[in-house]
């Protein structure tokens, strides 16, 4: 279950039934890996109240809680909610590729799950939007952020449903989304980002333009990131179904980690420029890592 430095091993979470429980799994474990003092309640405790800080009204300390935990809690509302976090989870063929372990898509969906569960806990409402993908109506592929316990298993329902397929359009998603926009928003991106950057690039500057907070999260398998072939393979592309390719890996292997990198970096910079957050992953890295990842850039945006 545990791999190096006692991280879960993302292939084993993947094959939990719940993305509710792979969610409190990691969240929870994480939280308390980090010694984060309001985590140590119940999930329903700190899903409904955070830490009291100087200059909070005292009136609103929860002291049952106080009783149960020794610890000070502001009960929070509704009304309360920080910002408006979506996330827009890449669903596309390509992300059914696995080489060993666990899909991108499994992966992705994981991940997106974990991340909601924290956005839920810190009170922001949560939305979901699915590119791509088979199967589901629209209702199940596009769900606007709401705070609430209830809204959020809804998210992952939406998020055990969506199954790999199609081609989807990454940059016309994200561009809808920066139409829809309210202030005070947060995008995370998940996605394999196998297509044209420019277009996804300019999709993120239009949410930057729109006021929007952008984190992309770039999924890959090991096999794309290393290519270990080391003979004549054939290479399908899975959203062009027939799409097949016959080459010598050992001839094509220096070419291939040019190009790689070259997309790496123009999607890196870009980013940078643009003032959003870019990681890359891949799908043998710990979910841990990547919520650190999520706190580091969330906790430099804040005033």
């Amino acid at each position: 279950m545990t791999g190096l430095g006692g991280h879960l091993d993302p292939a084993a979470v993947a094959r939990f039934d719940s993305l509710e429980l792979v969610a409190r799994t990691l969240v929870e474990g994480f939280l308390k890996g980090l010694h984060y003092s309001a985590a140590k309640g119940s999930s329903t405790e700190f899903a409904e109240h955070r830490p009291y800080s100087p200059g909070d009204d005292i009136r609103r300390i929860d002291w049952r809680a106080f009783a149960r935990t020794d610890r000070h809690y502001v009960k929070q509302y509704d009304d309360e909610t920080n910002v408006r976090a979506l996330l827009l989870l890449d669903a596309s063929a390509s992300m059914g590729f696995a080489s060993a372990g666990v899909t991108k898509l499994r992966y992705a969906t994981c991940l997106a799950a974990a991340l909601g569960y924290l956005l839920h806990l810190q009170r922001d409402a949560v939305g979901l939007a699915v590119v791509g993908g088979v199967g589901g109506g629209p209702g199940s592929r596009e769900i606007p952020p709401k705070a609430t316990a209830q809204h959020l298993r809804g998210v992952f329902g939406a998020l055990e449903a969506a199954v790999a397929g199609g081609t989807g359009d990454l940059a016309a998603s994200i561009h809808r989304a920066a139409e829809l926009l309210h202030a005070r928003s947060l995008v995370i991106v998940i996605s394999d980002f196998l297509e044209d950057p420019a277009p996804v690039l300019q999709s993120v500057a239009h949410l930057r333009h729109r006021g929007a907070e952008v984190i992309l999260f770039h999924i890959v398998d090991p096999a794309e990131e290393d290519f270990p072939f080391t003979h004549w393979t054939i290479f399908e592309d899975p959203e062009r179904p027939g799409t097949r390719l016959r080459v010598d890996a050992r001839q094509v292997r220096a070419t291939y980690r040019e190009n790689l990198e070259e997309h790496l970096s123009i999607l890196r910079k870009g980013a940078i420029a643009l003032e959003a957050d870019y990681t890359l992953f891949n799908t043998s890295h710990a979910f841990e890592a990547a919520l650190a990842a999520f706190l580091a850039a969330r906790s430099e945006r804040s005033p």
